[in-house]
């Protein structure tokens, strides 16, 4: 973890819990010294780090989410970058980025910037075509390792925290390794954070989580593994309602459906009718989701299309 990182999470749980600095240095250091870790000039020794989120009550099972900036000016410029990039403005994405580095809106120091917009950069030039899928791997590992650096995708293990930003570099690797054919290293990313995840004690924000259970959905889909799946997609519906976060609920429907079609493709004659009925059910549910909740127009002809494609006569 950088120092950057650990500077964040002592300040951010503290202010969680509500101490002061002299509260939470009581017993460990001084007052002096635990603003100076805060502020990223000392780094904490292993004991005193430990300590620290002992007394702050974060247990190893706790992963950190989104760190929240009290700048508004901050807020407001990450916040107009993601509207581009998340309806696909690439374009528009890459212009704004540009205009914050040259502008330094967003100062290039500090490690959670570097990943914030490095990452939005690398996925906009791999699907625009400037970046080749190799080149894009490589350079997301290269990204993360900034701040995880004891990153290897052939023997994963988890970190004791996570920033949300790598979480989403992790989210972007997985896909990346499941497009490059590399399915099983996929599935590896993918089911080890889900799995540190389901232990999480804190939580500040839910879209990394969507993300990773929804693309693992995906590609377990894809490679017919469509009851497990199913299963990720149920997990995923049971969090989402946890969080009142009804607009996203299609995507994990929508997966069901499918797989429940592409299954019925695995039999003949009342079996393969039956799952059919089924998926159909659960892929017009997901229209009527998508059309309450438009998170984009693309995302409902498509489910139109595929429902018309694969609907039954006269049922």
């Amino acid at each position: 973890m950088s120092e950057y990182n650990r500077a964040s999470v002592i300040r951010y749980y503290r202010k969680q819990r509500n101490m002061t600095q002299e509260e939470l240095a009581e017993g460990i250091c001084d007052t002096y010294t635990l603003s100076r870790y805060e502020n990223g000039t000392l780094n904490p020794s292993e004991e005193n780090y430990q300590r620290i989120m002992n007394k702050l009550e974060m247990s190893e099972e706790t992963i950190l989410f989104n760190l929240q900036t009290e700048d508004v000016n901050i807020a407001k410029v990450r916040n107009r970058l993601l509207w581009l990039f998340e309806r696909g403005d690439y374009q528009g994405a890459e212009n704004e980025i540009e205009e914050i580095i040259s502008k330094n809106q967003l100062p290039l120091m500090y490690v959670e910037n570097r990943q914030f917009l490095y990452r939005i950069r690398l996925v906009v030039e791999n699907n625009s075509g400037k970046l080749d899928l190799v080149n894009y791997i490589l350079s997301l590992e290269k990204l993360l390792r900034e701040s995880f650096k004891d990153y290897d995708s052939e023997k994963f293990v988890n970190k004791y925290f996570y920033t949300e930003n790598e979480l989403l570099i992790l989210n972007n690797l997985a896909i990346a390794y499941g497009e490059a054919g590399k399915y099983e290293t996929a599935c590896r990313i993918f089911s080890s954070v889900i799995q540190q995840m389901e232990k999480v004690s804190y939580m500040d924000g839910y879209k990394p989580y969507y993300l990773l259970m929804v693309n693992y959905a995906n590609i377990l889909g894809l490679h017919q593994q469509y009851d497990e799946s199913i299963e990720m997609c149920r997990k995923g519906i049971s969090w989402l309602l946890k969080w009142e976060k009804g607009n996203c609920l299609y995507n994990f429907i929508y997966n069901i459906g499918w797989n429940y079609i592409e299954k019925s493709k695995r039999f003949s004659g009342e079996e393969s009718l039956r799952l059919r009925k089924i998926g159909l059910l659960y892929i017009w549910e997901a229209y009527e989701l998508c059309e309450l909740y438009p998170e984009r127009k693309e995302n409902l002809e498509h489910i139109k299309k595929y429902f018309e494609k694969n609907q039954i006569i006269h049922f």
